[in-house]
């Protein structure tokens, strides 16, 4: 099956152990653009994001130069996501358009490939791994169940060939959980003890709730829209007690509600807040303990603000990395203390029904 061959492939930079995950990570860059120079996207569907694409395999490139393996690995799953739910609407599109019941066939095919795949999850063991390693594959994994669902719903709503995408994307998902999982980056500070994040997770749906309200809620919806469905995920990790990906996507909740609020930065206080960041970086380096988790942002906050092309930044990026330096240090080192009290919620509850689209 396509599944089958996709997801061997998507394991080959992880199957040496000679190599070190800085080499595995370009091995499985370089697979990707192989892929695409071989067999070339040109569905009109589809092509308009061969750019982006690329863009996001050099800086996943430029990450590994930079020594931002983190970084590398959340810039490499975005370009696998695009190009493995493209290849699977292409070669099943003719087979399944108009065809439920072909569709059905296809989607439990997925289906059981995705159970394969999660047993094997479940038996990793992760005590010598850092936190950000398993925070990224916890992620992925969570993200790849509601992922295949989204795609049967869209193909029963609208028509069946509509599905294959996200089928294609929870595969990737799946197939990039398991590329974490055999990285060889042994942790060598101490490990964090991680719990429930739950208490901060509610505190923060609170205030993201407070915050709804016009104009902020009619000119930043679809930042709101991030912020809800990030909070969600966190939620479906920390129930599942993969407490690593419930902090990091608890520290990207916090990230999403402070752009909601962060103004432009001018010139000034954009070189405070780089000096801010490296400041926190070196501090960071020098700690004993685990702190990879906090890594994944501050990594990105550094790609964002000091692009390797010499570009200039983007106001969202500045916004990013300030939200990082204010928000998501502080409370990353709050919650790496004892849980936050859990608010007292009323006894009263109320059915409500949501239609939304999982993670966008």
């Amino acid at each position: 099956m396509l599944y089958r061959s996709i997801a061997s492939l998507v394991l080959l930079a992880s199957s040496a152990l000679a190599q070190d995950a800085s080499s595995q990570i370009r091995a499985e860059v370089q697979r990707l653009r192989q892929s695409l120079q071989a067999d070339p996207i040109r569905d009109p569907q589809f092509a308009g994001n061969l750019a982006s694409t690329e863009s996001l395999l050099k800086a996943a490139d430029d990450g590994v130069a930079a020594g931002r393996l983190y970084f590398a690995l959340e810039r490499l799953i975005a370009a696998s996501d695009f190009v493995q739910g493209a290849r699977i609407a292409i070669a099943k599109t003719d087979a399944v358009k108009g065809k439920l019941p072909a569709f059905e066939e296809e989607w439990r095919s997925a289906s059981s490939a995705l159970a394969a795949r999660d047993q094997e999850l479940q038996r990793v063991d992760w005590s010598h791994t850092p936190a950000a390693i398993r925070a990224l594959s916890e992620a992925a994994r969570t993200r790849s169940g509601p992922l295949l669902e989204g795609g049967h719903g869209f193909a029963v709503s609208t028509k069946p060939e509509d599905g294959l995408f996200y089928v294609g994307e929870a595969l990737a998902q799946a197939d990039f959980a398991k590329f974490c999982a055999g990285l060889h980056y042994p942790r060598t500070a101490r490990p964090m003890a991680l719990r429930s994040f739950l208490p901060e997770l509610l505190a923060l749906q609170e205030k993201a709730n407070a915050a709804f309200q016009p104009p902020r809620s009619i000119d930043s919806h679809p930042r709101f829209i991030a912020l809800n469905s990030t909070i969600k995920l966190a939620r479906e990790l920390d129930a599942s007690k993969s407490y690593a990906g419930a902090l990091f996507q608890y520290l990207e909740s916090v990230r999403h509600y402070g752009m909601l609020f962060m103004p432009a930065l001018d010139a000034a206080k954009q070189t405070a807040m780089k000096q801010a960041l490296a400041e926190a970086q070196t501090k960071l380096d020098a700690s004993k303990d685990d702190d990879s988790i906090l890594q994944i942002m501050l990594q990105r906050s550094a790609s964002q603000v000091a692009h390797a092309d010499g570009s200039a930044p983007t106001e969202d990026e500045w916004k990013s990395a300030q939200v990082t330096v204010d928000q998501v240090i502080p409370a990353y080192f709050a919650a790496r203390k004892a849980p936050a009290t859990m608010h007292k919620t009323s006894t009263k509850t109320v059915d409500l029904t949501l239609v939304r689209w999982p993670y966008t």
